[in-house]
């Protein structure tokens, strides 16, 4: 029997993984969604590590992985991910009671989070490394808020 806490907590996670879906599938539609834009991008002309995902997820959501891994290398996990704890989450709530399964612990091992974290940020430096290569890095940090503060362009 889930406790009235678990069961808020259980609710917030279906909450955000089935938003997380139902964003997707309006973006898939054409529905632009403000408050996704990157803030680190628009002020400093730098992309954040999350960069790509939005779009990742969207190709996720269409069934076309080669374009998902190549908008961002984690969406389609993350897609994944957000469809098998949001059903787990919604099964646990429909019959009260605690379903063990794998990823619980895991989750949960900060040992894991660090790698997961540390390997995010090994991607994402490789791929500032190769923005900055192409030649578009130095200009879109320039053309931004904090380029044109620090340079007066």
């Amino acid at each position: 029997m889930l406790t009235t806490q678990e069961r808020k907590q259980r609710y917030w996670g279906v909450l955000i993984t089935l938003g997380a879906i139902i964003i997707t599938f309006m973006l898939n539609l054409g529905i632009s969604i403000p408050f996704l834009d990157c803030p680190l991008l628009r002020y400093t002309g730098i992309p954040c590590p999350a960069w790509g995902l939005t779009r990742s997820l969207m190709a996720t959501g269409m069934g076309d992985l080669e374009t998902a891994i190549a908008y961002h290398v984690f969406g389609p996990f993350l897609g994944v991910a957000f469809l098998g704890i949001g059903l787990h989450l919604s099964l646990e709530l429909l019959t009260n009671q605690k379903i063990p399964c794998f990823y619980q612990k895991r989750i949960q091992n900060i040992k894991v989070q660090l790698f997961f974290f540390l390997l995010l940020f090994s991607y994402h430096g490789v791929r500032l490394i190769e923005f900055g290569r192409s030649g578009e890095l130095y200009p879109s940090f320039l053309a931004s808020p904090l380029g044109n503060w620090l340079w007066g362009g």
